[in-house]
């Protein structure tokens, strides 16, 4: 499929590293305007060096309802539209019961589902007037976990996990309240992927994974489909032990 984004608008969640860095990178290269939303400032700056003129980074907690509100005013202020919203970012932390007093799991709790449930309805609801103007795209980067007999995160992340079922229901739901307005929803249920918050969990399953480009290119493929194409679709692609080959199989098949 051959995507031209030229004249796009772009906001990319967590772009500072991994998954949202290649997102930034490669919507840049297919010639969008990315705005890329993070707390990591040095790692925002990183991937403004790799994707180029066309990417500005913007120092944004998702998880700060005003905050969004103030920034995605800014950008559309300053690019004059939107019309792609990726909800990328997620927080990959200890939210058993018993892992601390409970002010730290309170906290962390919060921490989880501010990045990634309450972080991508923030925006959403931030982005709306800009997105219904002329119709757009929505992809939320969800998980595998969503899928039955694929929790394997194990006790520690059940914030994480909480929150990605959170992000698939907002998918579904948003799909059927925006396809008036031409907006599409779509999510992407992914399995293991190297980036640098796996490597911190597991540096083998990393190594085995899919690499953030080939997401970069999954998302792409969905916007790629135009206004006419699929929404409130959660494509499963490259579960975990899933050979690259075959994910990558998986990836191009969004496009056909």
């Amino acid at each position: 499929m051959s995507v031209n984004l030229s004249g796009q608008v772009a906001i990319v969640t967590g772009s500072a590293v991994g998954i949202g860095r290649a997102l930034s990178t490669e919507l840049t290269r297919l010639g969008a305007q990315v705005a890329g939303f993070d707390i990591d400032d040095a790692g925002n700056a990183a991937t403004a060096d790799l994707a180029g003129p066309n990417f500005q980074p913007w120092s944004c907690d998702v998880g700060d309802d005003a905050a969004v509100k103030g920034t995605i005013d800014l950008v559309a202020d300053r690019a004059g539209r939107i019309d792609i919203l990726v909800n990328n970012a997620a927080v990959w932390n200890d939210t058993t019961l018993t892992g601390g007093d409970y002010y730290s799991q309170v906290a962390a709790w919060h921490q989880a589902n501010d990045a990634c449930s309450n972080g991508s309805f923030h925006c959403m609801a931030a982005a709306l007037p800009y997105l219904r103007i002329r119709g757009g795209n929505v992809v939320n980067m969800i998980t595998e976990h969503i899928r039955l007999h694929r929790l394997i995160t194990g006790l520690p992340a059940t914030g994480y996990d909480c929150a990605k079922f959170a992000q698939w229901r907002l998918t579904e739901s948003w799909a059927k309240e925006l396809s008036p307005f031409g907006i599409r929803v779509n999510g992407l249920a992914f399995g293991a992927t190297d980036t640098p918050m796996l490597r911190a969990v597991s540096v083998r399953i990393a190594e085995l994974g899919m690499r953030a480009e080939d997401m970069a290119r999954a998302a792409v493929n969905i916007i790629g489909q135009g206004p006419t194409g699929v929404t409130g679709m959660t494509y499963d692609i490259g579960f975990t032990g899933t050979p690259r080959e075959e994910s990558l199989r998986q990836i191009a098949a969004i496009a056909e």
